[in-house]
This record gives C-alpha cells, sequence and structure tokens, in this order.
C-alpha cells in the first residue's frame, strides 16, 4: 500500500490551488489599475496602491466565494467584515513592503508591486482559509 501523505488534505490543496488563479486575476486587475493610476494620471504610489487594492479586494471576495470555498450562502455581513479586516492587514503588509521596497530602496514600482505581492497573499490566504471562510462546504451553503 502507498502512502498518500496528501490524501487528508486534498481539499485544502484544491483551494489553495483556486485561491492562487484567483490571486493572479486580482493582481492584473491591481496591477493594471495600479499601472493606470500612478504612470498614467501621476497619482501618489500610496494613493495610487491602496485604489487598486481595493479593487483587487472587491473581485476576490465574489471569486472566492463562490468558486474557491463554494459558499454560495446569502451575503453575511460579518463574513465580509472579517474578510475586510483581513484584507485591511493584507493591504497594511503590501503597502509597507511597496513602501520600503519602491520609495526607501528605489526599486521600480511595478517590481516592488511584485515582490509585495507574494507577502500580502500569504497573510491573504491564511487569514482567508482560517477566519473568513472557514465554514465547511455542505450541501445547504452550495445553494
Amino acid at each position: 500500500m502507498r502512502n498518500k501523505p496528501y490524501a487528508g488534505h486534498k481539499e485544502s490543496i484544491r483551494q489553495l490551488i483556486k485561491f492562487i488563479i484567483v490571486g493572479a486575476v486580482n493582481f492584473f486587475v491591481d496591477f493594471g489599475i495600479l499601472a493606470l493610476l500612478n504612470y498614467a494620471f501621476g497619482w501618489p504610489l500610496i494613493i495610487s496602491n491602496t485604489i487598486s487594492y481595493s479593487c483587487g479586494v472587491i473581485n476576490s471576495f465574489l471569486l472566492n466565494r463562490r468558486w474557491t470555498f463554494k459558499q454560495k450562502h446569502k451575503f453575511l455581513s460579518d463574513r465580509f467584515a472579517l474578510f475586510i479586516i483581513i484584507n485591511l492587514i493584507s493591504l497594511g503588509v503590501n503597502n509597507l513592503a511597496v513602501h520600503i521596497l519602491g520609495d526607501i530602496y528605489g526599486l521600480p514600482v511595478m517590481w516592488a508591486k511584485l515582490i509585495a505581492t507574494v507577502f500580502s497573499f500569504t497573510v491573504n490566504f491564511a487569514g482567508n482559509k482560517l477566519f473568513v471562510f472557514n465554514r465547511p462546504v455542505t450541501e445547504e451553503n452550495k445553494k
């Protein structure tokens, strides 16, 4: 008999893969809006980053609620409040990293954003998995 160390974690691995896909979509939304606001309109980096990140957050909640974590239940304000708190923490991590890498160390904005996204992604997945979408998938919440 072959040992399957990940057998008990199939659902979490599936969720992580979907979260990465949603994250990639969010990244392009975030990255595109950041480029538009910062490069095209000349807005300050932190303001541009906050607005672009917020657009990704809205997309993230909708896609992760329905597709990644399969929670199709009616909108629950407590879940959304937790989602916003996790994303504010993640935004803080993202802004701090963008500021340090871009403003202090002089990395190009888009490289700073790319690196910052790795840090905020880690905080975001852990927070969403553990606190926001931690309800087990049942027939009731698939509806």
